[in-house]
C-alpha cells in the first residue's frame, strides 16, 4: 500500500491583500503603554490563528510610495519561541516598479513582522510550526482611485 503524505505540503503559503481598511495604521503592540509589560495574550493554536494574527500587523505603505497590483513575496520560518529564525527571504518583487516603490514595501513588510513577533504558540503548535516554511503574498489590492494620480 502506498504511503500518503500529510495532507498539505510542506510550506505555508498566505496572500495578504492591501485594501482602504489596512491602510491605517493599526495598534498590534503586545505592550501595556501604561507600564510596559507584556500584555497576556492566549496562545496560538492553528495554522488559522497564525495566518489571522500575521495578517493583522500588516500595514501597507502610505499611497504616496504605492502601487496598485504591486506583489511582494517573502520566505522565513520560525523558531519553537515565536521569533523569525533568520530574516525573510524576498522571493518574488514586482519588477516593473522603481527601486524606491520596493523600498517601500520592503520596509512594510520588516515593520509587519517587527509588530507581530515574537508570536506566543501553543506547545503543540510550536512542535509543528518550528522550521517549516512559511511564504507570505503581499498584494496590494487598493483601487486607483486611492492612490495618487500617475501610479
Amino acid at each position: 500500500m502506498p504511503q500518503y503524505g500529510p495532507p498539505f505540503g510542506e510550506n505555508l503559503q498566505l496572500t495578504i491583500g492591501s485594501t482602504a481598511a489596512n491602510s491605517a495604521v493599526v495598534n498590534t503592540d503586545m505592550t501595556n503603554k501604561d507600564n510596559d509589560k507584556k500584555v497576556e495574550q492566549k496562545p496560538l493554536d492553528s495554522i488559522g490563528e497564525l495566518f489571522a494574527a500575521l495578517r493583522a500587523c500588516w500595514v501597507p505603505p502610505p499611497k504616496n510610495e504605492a502601487r496598485h497590483g504591486m506583489e511582494y513575496t517573502i520566505r522565513f520560518a520560525f523558531k519553537r519561541d515565536g521569533e523569525i529564525v533568520a530574516p525573510p527571504f524576498v522571493t518574488y518583487a514586482s519588477h516593473d516598479v522603481p527601486a524606491q516603490v520596493r523600498d517601500s514595501y520592503r520596509d512594510a513588510v520588516n515593520a509587519a513582522l517587527t509588530r507581530c513577533t515574537p508570536l506566543h504558540f501553543s506547545d503543540p503548535m510550536a512542535e509543528a510550526i518550528v522550521g517549516r516554511p512559511i511564504a507570505i503574498r503581499f498584494v496590494d489590492d487598493r483601487t486607483n482611485g486611492e492612490f495618487k494620480s500617475g501610479q
